[in-house]
């Protein structure tokens, strides 16, 4: 899996200039949806929540399904500020940097930085919810105090 994430990471800094923009949020939501496994354990029917601004990830996902509350949902992704603070409870994915600041059950961040994709999982984050990440993601933890 780690090494399809690499792939489209890769393709996504060099290539996005011939990507159409559904290109992109398909291929954006295909790493939302694998960081989603990831943290959740799960490989089908995981119920997100997700900010107005993310809801295309639901048109391009085969895992991911939509979840109209927080409470019922797997995981939150945050592509812009919370309306509701109940979500902020939840484990979630951002997808802007100044949002894993803010959140601090932001386990994980999917961002763009100079043009290029970023991937980030904040180790004490992952340890308060007991999410164990496979090796392989060693290179992506980073600590709280770094952010």
């Amino acid at each position: 899996m780690l090494v399809i994430i690499n792939i489209l990471l890769f393709f996504l800094a060099y290539h996005t200039e011939v990507l159409s923009e559904n290109g992109i949020k398909e291929i954006e939501s295909t790493i939302i949806s694998r960081i989603s496994t990831t943290l959740t354990g799960k490989h089908y029917k995981i119920k997100a929540f997700a900010t107005d601004n993310m809801k295309y990830i639901f048109k391009y996902s085969k895992i991911l399904i939509p979840s109209y509350e927080c409470d019922e949902a797997d995981v939150v992704i945050a592509g812009d500020l919370l309306k509701n603070k109940d979500c902020e409870k939840k484990v979630m994915i951002v997808t802007k940097y100044y949002l894993i600041r803010k959140y601090q059950n932001a386990v994980a961040a999917f961002y763009w930085y100079k043009g290029r994709p970023n991937i980030v999982f904040i180790k004490e984050r992952l340890e308060k919810f007991g999410i164990k990440l496979p090796t392989e993601y060693e290179k992506y933890i980073d600590s709280e105090k770094n952010l």
